[in-house]
């Protein structure tokens, strides 16, 4: 198994498995996500999901809704033993419902979703984000916040919130002055976010698990310069903190190859 990071009471691998490519969230093109929709079946997914667990990764994380918490549930049947890292819906509206739902597919950990602390943010009421803490605690797992905003992490941290954990987009796709890119998602990444959330991640007293760090394959022209996203990220980040990268293995084997960038990366930063 690779290196791990404690969330928890459980051991998380320092690589985790991204959900997007599943339901065809590319933050791409169109074209891609037809192509990542059409490609993964059931069959194929449960396929990817077997070389993550033989290249050593140990979790994969999700929203906790359907259609995946039904192929997670179909996968762990069929003998599969990833961990899942939940992450709640977007809405305040549906928070406990979809909390409650998920719980049945028995998540290690529930995350905040980063478009409503980034929402709570913009609106300010951040003040918000202890009680949705709260409501998870109840249920008996850990709790996290993700955001793409750098400050919502820092003013969970100014206000002792103490999450279990916490997850870090190093591109900013909330940001409103954005929304208007020529991309065809809307989306613009900046490379100029990347060095602003590195370096709250490092000030954060709890694990954390940088996303985005492939710029949803922006950072992919070859695989140079892959290694060197992988680099890059736990260069900057904690000693246990990790990092979730989606995977979208038609192409090639990513999983493995992910698997040996980050082992190789880690030992550069940390000398292990």
């Amino acid at each position: 198994m690779l290196p791990t990071m404690k969330i928890g009471d459980h051991d998380i691998t320092r690589l985790i498995a991204g959900s997007n490519p599943f339901t065809g969230k590319s933050h791409m093109t169109p074209e891609v996500d037809a192509d990542m929709k059409a490609y993964f079946t059931d069959e194929q997914a449960f396929a990817m999901l077997r070389r993550c667990e033989e290249a050593g990764i140990n979790a994969v994380q999700s929203r906790g809704n359907q259609p995946i918490m039904g192929l997670l549930g179909r996968y762990r049947a069929a003998g599969g033993s990833l961990l899942w890292l939940a992450t709640t819906g977007k809405n305040l509206t549906t928070f406990d419902e979809e909390l409650d739902a998920m719980m049945a597919y028995n998540p290690a950990a529930v995350c905040i979703h980063g478009e409503l602390a980034d929402e709570l943010y913009m609106t300010g009421m951040l003040d918000r984000l202890e009680g949705l803490l709260d409501k998870i605690r109840r249920k008996n797992v850990p709790c996290g916040i993700c955001a793409h905003f750098p400050e919502v992490l820092a003013w969970a941290e100014e206000h002792n919130l103490r999450p279990d954990y916490y997850m870090a987009s190093v591109y900013n796709l909330t940001q409103p002055d954005r929304s208007h890119d020529v991309n065809p998602t809307g989306e613009r990444f900046e490379d100029s976010d990347i060095p602003k959330m590195y370096a709250v991640i490092r000030e954060l007293s709890a694990p954390a698990i940088a996303l985005k760090i492939l710029g949803a394959g922006r950072r992919c022209a070859d695989q140079a310069q892959v290694k060197a996203a992988f680099n890059e990220a736990f260069a900057s980040i904690k000693r246990g903190d990790g990092v979730l990268v989606g995977m979208f293995d038609k192409y090639c084997d990513q999983p493995r190859l992910n698997a040996e960038y980050t082992l190789e990366a880690i030992r550069q930063a940390e000398g292990i």
